[in-house]
């Protein structure tokens, strides 16, 4: 979980195993690593790269080589995953005696810790796998500051809600972001105008407006996902996840499940996670039993099931017909959305 500039503050290893799912971060490591070991005017001579599958011998061979005219060498292969398992007995025994000039940087994109590689590389402290941080917008923060790009707080959060947790992507888009906005302050609407996708922000504002129990908000999303002729049976689909992830959050909470297991059981990304919690305190766990029952009715009021029992209120198959189908979705859309908000704790 080291990050670039950690795994070369306290000096240089002999050995590095790197594992990402992020490219980025790969990438950062391997600069740090490589502006530490070894100086530009000497890579020439004292940088190799074993590109394709590599082998435990053609790996020592190179590592084992003394460097020329400085005091390291770099020895980087591209994807230590490739190697087949009978080739690794030269690699584990450079592990026991390595070469102490030159400096050995293996990528993997398959971590498999059950292999002697990974699990000799671990017991040694030098398998590292470097994973996103869990609070986004920080990292989205330094990555402007380093970039120079002025970023109001609000953009910075509509532009982690809009790409996710993908470092790569973020880290392009504060680029480009920074391009596209000279020299003034990027806003929300830049994030909107060159990123977001209208449908994902007006769900996003939706759900966010709902948990938020703010009735204007999630009534103008309603609209903007009506004008854009979204499927009202989706979106009810999309309530219904939403309402059923506050749910559980507040299933985590009771059987005091540590905070760090909820993404994965909730199904979201670790970022989303503290912002399900927020939105999860604004409405009980009756609440969002009651809302899951509305969107059911709701559900089925929008496919034409006219055995509804007319006391709840809620618009079924004829009244489609009278209101035709196109006005009578967003009352129906616009009736749930209020209904939900209505079930906030004031």
């Amino acid at each position: 979980m080291s990050g670039a500039h950690e795994l070369v503050e306290k000096g240089l290893d002999p050995v590095y195993i790197l594992h990402s799912e992020h490219a980025i971060l790969i990438e950062r490591a391997l600069h740090a690593i490589r502006d530490a070991a070894v100086p530009p005017e000497t890579r020439g001579f004292n940088y190799d790269v074993v590109e394709g599958k590599p082998t435990g011998n053609k790996i020592v061979a190179l590592a084992q080589t003394l460097p020329m005219m400085a005091q390291r060498r770099l020895v980087v292969v591209r994807d230590l995953g490739l190697m087949p398992a009978d080739e690794a007995e030269p690699l584990l025994a450079y592990f026991a005696k390595p070469n102490p000039s030159t400096v050995l940087v293996a990528i993997t994109s398959k971590l498999d810790k059950r292999l002697k590689t990974f699990a000799t590389a671990s017991k040694k402290g030098w398998l590292h796998v470097l994973e996103a941080p869990r609070q986004l917008v920080p990292w989205v923060k330094q990555e402007a500051k380093v970039r120079k790009v002025d970023i109001d707080g609000a953009a910075v959060q509509r532009l982690v809600d809009t790409v996710g947790s993908d470092l790569s992507r973020l880290a392009l888009t504060v680029e480009q972001l920074g391009l596209y906005a000279g020299n003034r302050a990027v806003t929300t609407d830049d994030v909107d105008d060159l990123v977001a996708d209208t449908r994902e922000r007006s769900v996003f504002e939706l759900t966010d407006a709902i948990g938020s129990a703010d009735r204007p908000r999630a009534l103008a999303a309603v609209a903007s996902l009506c004008d854009q002729r979204e499927s009202a049976v989706g979106v009810v689909v999309m309530l219904a996840r939403h309402i059923r992830q506050l749910s559980l959050v507040h299933v985590m909470k009771k059987d005091n499940i540590p905070k760090g297991a909820w993404g994965q059981r909730i199904g979201v990304p670790p970022f989303v996670v503290d912002r399900l919690a927020n939105q999860a305190r604004a409405y009980s766990p009756a609440a969002l039993a009651n809302a899951t029952k509305r969107l059911a009715i709701a559900d089925r009021a929008l496919k034409g099931d006219i055995t509804l029992d007319s006391r709840t209120h809620e618009f079924t198959g004829p009244q489609l017909k009278t209101l035709g189908r196109e006005l009578a979705e967003r009352v129906i859309l616009e009736q749930i959305v209020d209904g939900i908000v209505d079930l906030a704790q004031r």
